[in-house]
């Protein structure tokens, strides 16, 4: 993993691991207990702009949890690698 550099591991653990799943997981959720129309609201633009805020902000949360272990993969062996 630490080959692969500190970018991947934000974008693995971050965008992909947190952000999309769970910004997509909540957007449908909401639409779901607003009782909104399936597969209809999927392509509105007020869902869309839900989605990319709620991926946004699990995004940034992802990050910044992928960022605090990562440095304590560093402090912890990275003296050893």
């Amino acid at each position: 993993m630490r080959a692969r550099g500190k970018a991947h591991f934000l974008l693995r653990h971050g965008f992909l691991g947190r952000g999309l799943p769970l910004g997509v997981a909540v957007a449908v959720i909401i639409e779901a207990a607003l009782g909104s129309p399936f597969p209809e609201v999927l392509r509105s633009p007020i869902f869309l702009v839900r989605l990319a805020a709620l991926v946004a902000l699990f995004t940034a949360t992802g990050c910044l949890r992928a960022n605090v272990t990562w440095k304590a993969y560093e402090k912890r062996f990275g003296e050893r690698a």
